[in-house]
């Protein structure tokens, strides 16, 4: 009779350097053409909700992480996203300032290399969480 082992076979997900490195270009792109579009004064509420999305997820990770150094360039990140939606408000247009396109180039470069050495479940994890919470708050405001 033959042995049976108890052993469980996991699905086993590549790390993010090898998910995000498949379609690097067609992200890096994307994440650098939000940037742009607030550079170049036709940024709309999606490019501004992009930035937010991603100062919210790569904040979530990092502070599970403790990364000071990520956690610190979130911080900074409340201020142009401050200071765009502040005038979003006033004049009904999105832009940006000659230091906070600097501040957010450095940031989309910063998110980019940080989660190309973090496994996927972290980005899952954090995507889920970031989620959860603006459904929550959205459930409140309704």
């Amino acid at each position: 009779m033959r042995k049976h082992c108890n052993r469980k076979r996991r699905q086993a997900s590549p790390p993010m350097l090898v998910n995000r490195g498949i379609q690097n270009d067609k992200l890096e792109l994307a994440e650098r053409q939000v940037v742009e579009a607030f550079s170049g004064g036709w940024a709309t509420t999606e490019h501004f909700d992009a930035i937010a999305a991603m100062r919210n997820v790569l904040w979530v990770a990092a502070t599970y992480k403790d990364d000071q150094q990520a956690i610190n360039l979130c911080e900074a990140m409340r201020i142009p996203t401050a200071n765009m939606r502040a005038r979003y408000e006033k004049s009904g247009r999105l832009g940006a300032s000659g230091p906070e396109l600097e501040l957010m180039r450095a940031f989309v470069s910063f998110y980019r290399d940080w989660w190309m050495r973090q496994p996927v479940a972290l980005y899952v994890a954090a995507s889920n969480e970031v989620d959860r919470v603006l459904s929550e708050t959205q459930e409140v405001t309704a």
